[in-house]
């Protein structure tokens, strides 16, 4: 009797368990059918606006068959548009949010008309709605609904992955994401797999390109590098809420150095010379944080706050721009007890090694907009676009736009910065209320 009793109850239990589970599952279901309704609305959305039309003299990349790398052929100035932090969520909890990322991305394109962009990272947010996003650990999803926005509006585009692109949340690794991005069906990616280091101690990278522009005597005017700067140090959850971000592997510059010397050999360049480049990142290498080491002063007052006074340097020079970011400079490796300047090689090498590198264009720190001039290599933060991982950042509009680098057939570089509602014209009331006047973080350095 008492044997039959703890059948009855076994069965019981397993008929509870059995049922929390479905039940489980039919939510799990439902919110992932939900997400997926969210981002065929969402492209539904992106088919509303108009079309971004070229004229005649349109550049349209190409691959070179002896090199196997894209290439930009010009005879005229090019306009480069860097857009960074997207940040679509692509869930139902980030629908509203995603709708007014899509309206200023599609808004700027269509002003700009851009030869091409370069997204540098974070271009989705996948995450749980604790931290804001949208619910969603279909990152592929989300990254479909990103590159919608360029095929249909016909606006040539590449990209390097942030450290949101690929979370611990997330269904799929980076080199699978990668690898939708490569897909011969779409027509205006132009994103092409230069570089992967699988044998990486950490996650290994999966967006470095290299991109020759030519002029119209067939000769490179210069080289566009996108570098993957990774994600975090692991593919663990607390590596992500920990930010425990990762550094630019040696692997890479190894590449990267190899890539600049066959080049300039090719080109028939004196030995020990070598061509100029620009190189595109989403995380901040740490020559970041030792311009802002070497430009600004911080002083600790008797009230506990901190005042921060802008200082000369005979290495640094600012630009234009300011730091907005609360946390400062979110480097890679930042939370390593490495020296600054060994956090990884890329600036070492690239500079001063081979004094190719010109310019470095980054994203992650969502309202910097800095540009500085370091050991005579121009630091650069592009525009945010986000609307979504910050608290309330949807709000506010100052640090909101794009970056156009304009690159001169003379080899030539000028920066601007154009903000998504002064510049461009987007409504400070299409979704959200948003205040352009003043910057997200009031309290720091400006």
């Amino acid at each position: 009797m008492k044997n039959e009793t703890k059948g009855k109850r076994g069965k019981k239990a397993l008929k509870i368990c059995g049922c929390i589970l479905g039940g489980i599952l039919c939510i799990y279901l439902i919110f992932y059918l939900v997400n997926v309704v969210d981002n065929l609305m969402l492209r539904n959305y992106i088919k509303s606006f108009d079309k971004v039309e070229y004229g005649a003299d349109r550049i349209v990349p190409e691959i070179n068959p002896d090199t196997g790398y894209y290439e930009i052929k010009t005879d005229r100035d090019l306009n480069i548009m860097q857009l960074t932090d997207i940040h679509i969520g692509g869930g139902f909890y980030t629908y509203k949010r995603d709708k007014k990322t899509i309206y200023e991305v599609m808004t700027m394109l269509q002003k700009e008309k851009p030869d091409f962009v370069v997204a540098t990272g974070d271009n989705t947010f996948c995450v749980p709605f604790l931290w804001d996003g949208g619910n969603t650990f279909d990152n592929i999803l989300a990254a479909k609904t990103v590159i919608a926005m360029f095929e249909h509006a016909g606006v040539y585009f590449t990209t390097t992955f942030g450290n949101h692109d690929t979370e611990a949340f997330d269904y799929f690794s980076r080199q699978k994401v990668a690898e939708v991005y490569m897909r011969d069906k779409y027509k205006y990616c132009f994103f092409k797999q230069d570089f992967k280091d699988p044998d990486a101690d950490t996650v290994p990278s999966a967006t470095n390109q290299c991109i020759p522009v030519r002029g119209k005597d067939g000769k490179i005017i210069k080289v566009i590098m996108l570098i993957d700067s990774n994600a975090y140090i692991d593919t663990s959850i607390g590596a992500s809420l920990n930010w425990d971000y990762d550094v630019i592997h040696d692997a890479q510059v190894d590449w990267a150095r190899d890539v600049i010397k066959d080049l300039s050999k090719k080109e028939g360049l004196p030995e020990g010379q070598y061509l100029k480049c620009v190189t595109y990142m989403h995380i901040p290498i740490s020559e970041y944080k030792l311009a802002y080491d070497e430009l600004v002063e911080e002083k600790e007052n008797p009230d506990g706050t901190v005042s921060y006074t802008y200082k000369e340097s005979d290495i640094a020079e600012r630009l234009f721009g300011h730091w907005d970011e609360k946390d400062g400079i979110c480097h890679g490796g930042w939370n390593s007890d490495v020296p600054l300047p060994e956090k990884d090689k890329y600036f070492e090498v690239m500079k001063g090694e081979l004094d190719s590198l010109e310019a470095v264009f980054c994203g992650h720190d969502h309202v910097n907009n800095v540009s500085v001039k370091y050991k005579d290599v121009i630091l650069a933060y592009g525009y945010s676009i986000d609307n979504t991982a910050y608290a309330d950042i949807r709000n506010f509009g100052y640090q909101r736009g794009a970056t156009i680098l304009k690159m001169g057939t003379d080899g030539s570089l000028d920066i601007t910065y154009k903000n998504a509602y002064t510049d461009y014209g987007c409504e400070t009331d299409k979704y959200f209320n948003v205040d352009v006047k003043d910057p997200y973080y009031d309290e720091y350095l400006r």
